[in-house]
């Protein structure tokens, strides 16, 4: 007989462990900007630590359960951390292991609960949906907090971003609508009301995708309810937040949020943009199967890119991913996402499907919050009921919470000071932190100063486009324009698509072509003239190939030389 228990072996021998103190967890992480930023990742460790603590104190150990969700999450982690020794930017590389380690916490935390009270996770998410709603919707008011909770006039709640609000809102509206009997009981009357608030949210958000997905989770609910009642009163809601709306925009004026849903086009510019980002990103995938590291995509899109963008997330969670870490992990996030719909309920099969859908036109998978949601549904079932492991030693345990407590807690100070910008204190924490750097640099006082900065950014990310830049002016001022010439060609690989540092490339040379002909040294002053008769040659190879796509776009290639740099051509030939 197999020494391994089967988790219903082990509900006859242990406690039960109470879901309450998650099921909060999971609904007031949002409030933390989603957790987007680093340094909200320290939060969620200690948090769910103390959940795995408590769950030690009740039953005495820590099962782990032969679980493919489990098996993605830490793979992804350890991955982001693996990355660092093949990343575009190393220092940078651990902040993505920082970003998901709590990820197998969570799904551990997860897993010492039974199947009843995982699908019961979830239960608050509406509620603090709706309260976020109502909260940002205030705030969003106050001339003070405006810039928090409102991007471009449409509501973004606590995550700063309209669009992954709308989804949390959707994700909300897919439980409600699974949990209301539609019997008219007065239990009930609550769940109508934060359903309301939940679909009224999403129209302010003004987020297209996540307006068309919420139009196919009540047509897939439907389908699925088959009761004619049901889907008259879902008729009347969705009549009910249209009124709702339209006082809102008689109240605040505002219909630029609320008219974008319907100016949905698969020829709008920002569709037409990602698909840009999606093309360039493909061929940089095929390449390094391995991954480019966390932040890498960011640091070194201006090399591939064929229109003009920057971008900090590629809008494709897939493909960011596969940026990220490689084929390997990505392979086995999608085989557990495809287990997760394949083996849970409805409700759950419909949030994994609702946040895998919109995160391919979108960056929400980078908003921790939002993964704990995915994983959540998908690890809804549970593993395969057989324990692999069983942990009841205290010392290893405490050993474990110690190691992941320091090393989040490291990493996450130097993340806090650098978005407090005191980025002095940032990288004394954290040497590594090449964005800590980076600013620094961009207040470096004088050109000896820009130069060392400039040098230490180099060791950890040798193509930092920033960096190259600096180290080209410094030498500029030195008046050597061997270097400045080398660094300036090393940087424009990065800024393509920018007119204005061909232009400075333009300026220096000329000088240096001035200042070597007034002292005699033709010679010189001939390779500045040649340096500068390539610069047509650069912007023309840039524009031959740049994408179509890249016309579509509101932001188009304007890489002309002006007039008068123009006459200095002719002159100099």
């Amino acid at each position: 007989m197999s020494k391994r228990k089967t988790i219903r072996q082990f509900k006859k021998e242990e406690k039960k462990n109470n879901p309450e103190p998650l099921k909060i967890l999971l609904c007031v992480f949002p409030f933390f900007m989603g957790m987007y930023y680093e340094w909200s990742s320290a939060v969620a460790c200690i948090s769910i630590l103390g959940y795995l603590g408590y769950c030690f104190r009740n039953t005495g150990r820590i099962l782990i359960f032969r679980s493919t969700v489990l098996l993605a999450a830490v793979v992804m982690t350890i991955a982001y951390g693996l990355s660092a020794f093949w990343a575009v930017d190393a220092g940078m590389a651990l902040f993505g292991m920082l970003k998901y380690l709590p990820l197998p916490l969570l799904v551990l935390a997860i897993e010492q609960l039974d199947t009843h009270q995982k699908h019961d996770l979830m239960a608050y998410i509406p509620a603090s949906g709706a309260i976020m709603t109502v909260a940002s919707g205030v705030l969003g008011r106050i001339p003070v907090f405006e810039e928090y909770f409102t991007v471009n006039n449409r509501l973004a709640g606590f995550f700063q971003y309209p669009n992954t609000f709308a989804l949390y809102l959707l994700t909300g509206i897919i439980i409600v609508l699974f949990r209301i009997k539609w019997k008219k009981e007065k239990k009930e009357v609550l769940d109508f009301l934060i359903l309301i608030i939940l679909l009224t949210g999403i129209i302010i958000t003004g987020s297209r995708t996540g307006f068309v997905l919420l139009l196919l989770a009540v047509a897939g609910f439907t389908f699925l309810s088959k009761k004619r009642k049901i889907c008259l009163a879902l008729f009347g809601l969705l009549l009910t937040v249209v009124a709702v709306v339209g006082i809102y925009v008689l109240i605040t004026g505002d219909t630029a949020s609320v008219g974008r849903i319907f100016t949905i086009s698969f020829s709008s510019s920002t569709f037409l943009g990602r698909l840009l980002y999606f093309k360039d990103a493909i061929p940089v995938i095929l390449k390094h199967p391995l991954g480019l590291g966390y932040m890498g995509y960011y640091f070194i899109q201006g090399s591939f890119q064929t229109g003009v963008y920057s971008v900090v997330n590629v809008h494709n969670e897939l493909l960011q991913l596969l940026l990220d870490v490689g084929w390997i992990p990505t392979g086995i996030f999608l085989w557990a996402v495809v287990l997760g719909i394949r083996k849970g309920n409805m409700q759950s099969k419909m949030i994994i499907i609702v946040i895998m859908l919109h995160s391919m036109m979108d960056f929400n998978l980078q908003f921790i919050s939002i993964v704990f949601l995915l994983f959540t549904a998908m690890d809804a079932d549970g593993s395969d009921n057989k324990v692999i492991k069983e942990f009841t030693k205290k010392s290893v345990l405490v050993s474990g919470t110690v190691v992941i407590l320091c090393f989040s807690m490291w990493l996450s100070t130097a993340s806090a000071l650098y978005y407090l910008k005191m980025y002095r204190e940032s990288v004394l924490v954290y040497p590594g932190y090449t964005n800590a750097w980076m600013q620094l640099l961009k207040e470096a006082e004088n050109a000896e100063k820009m130069d060392e900065l400039a040098e230490h950014i180099l060791e950890i990310n040798p193509d930092n486009p920033l960096a190259n830049n600096a180290k080209a002016r410094a030498a500029y001022s030195r008046g050597d324009f061997g270097n400045m010439i080398t660094y300036k060609e090393k940087a424009l690989e990065y800024y393509r698509y920018s007119l204005d540092e061909y232009l400075d490339y333009f300026n220096m040379l000329y000088v240096g072509y001035q200042l070597y002909l007034e002292n005699g040294d033709s010679t010189s002053a001939e390779v500045c003239a040649e340096n500068i008769k390539e610069i047509p040659g650069m912007l023309e190879e840039v524009l031959e190939k740049t994408d179509p796509l890249a016309y579509q776009i509101n932001d188009k290639p304007e890489l002309k030389l002006p007039t008068e740099y123009e006459e200095i051509l002719s002159v100099i030939e």
